[in-house]
């Protein structure tokens, strides 16, 4: 059986970077500049103790010609995000099972993950349908950073109105996905993946849904999860959080320390909190 752990790296020029928050945007590609070796080594580690093989892509021409499914003023962050999950159908037609993390997670266990988890489909989720509607009935005028969680759901919302797909209420993060390649395949990727990059003007001129909602849709690889696996009628297993700790910008250090999780994914970019 051949397993796979594989990241994406690619550092991003400071003129390049999503000009929305900014200055967040510029501490995430700073932090992670200055630790992507120390993560990345505690990911090929990792792979090691667990007899898997390991691939970190940085390779910026198949990134390049990946982005040409975009429009060009697409953010190379939504591309990359995008890649990862291309990646994860790509690598499927050769590996059993595969994990991915993002950059920004870090491995605190040997215990191994493919042993410990069974074959689903494992993608940390949660119910935000009253969040959702709460919005939508109440504050639908009001503007959203564009990679809010509530933002990524009415994108989702918009696609499935406008393309008659069944709606979807959880969030997902997709920093950690884990599956094999009979669920990966399932997911239809390239046939989904061309089909809304292709057709997602059709959202933001969609006379059925009101312009200051459909006005709040952005292309987002967790949105696009959201409607695939309802679309395809996959199964989604929540990832417990000792697979998946997430370390937002509300966590402490104290949380962090306190707890005894597998995998932290720092969202938060803090990463001397563990590797100072």
């Amino acid at each position: 059986m051949k397993k796979l752990i594989y990241t994406v790296y690619f550092d991003i020029e400071d003129s390049k970077l999503d000009t929305e928050d900014y200055n967040k945007n510029l501490f995430t590609k700073n932090q992670l500049n200055f630790y992507q070796s120390r993560l990345t080594l505690n990911k090929l580690s990792y792979s090691k103790s667990c007899e898997s093989d390991f691939i970190l892509f940085d390779e910026k021409e198949d990134l390049e010609n990946f982005k040409k499914n975009f429009d060009s003023d697409t953010s190379l962050y939504t591309v990359i995000n995008f890649y990862k999950l291309y990646l994860l159908d790509k690598l499927a037609d050769e590996y059993d099972k595969i994990l991915f993390l993002d950059q920004d997670v870090y491995i605190n266990t040997t215990e191994n993950i493919f042993d410990g988890l069974d074959n689903n489909l494992y993608v940390w989720h949660e119910n935000a349908k009253e969040q959702v509607m709460e919005y939508l009935n109440f504050y639908k005028d009001k503007e959203l950073y564009s990679r809010s969680y509530i933002n990524k759901c009415i994108s989702s919302y918009c696609t499935s109105c406008t393309f008659d797909w069944p709606i979807n209420f959880n969030k997902y993060n997709t920093g950690v996905i884990y599956s094999n390649k009979e669920n990966i395949k399932r997911l239809n990727f390239n046939e989904n993946f061309y089909f809304l990059v292709d057709n997602y003007k059709q959202i933001l001129y969609n006379k059925d849904i009101p312009i200051n909602i459909s006005s709040k849709f952005a292309l987002n690889n967790e949105a696009f999860i959201s409607n695939i696996v309802k679309k395809e009628k996959i199964e989604v297993k929540n990832l417990p959080q000792s697979w998946h700790h997430i370390l937002n910008y509300e966590s402490t250090i104290q949380d962090f320390k306190n707890s005894n999780s597998n995998f932290y994914h720092f969202i938060n970019k803090k990463f001397n909190w563990i590797l100072s």
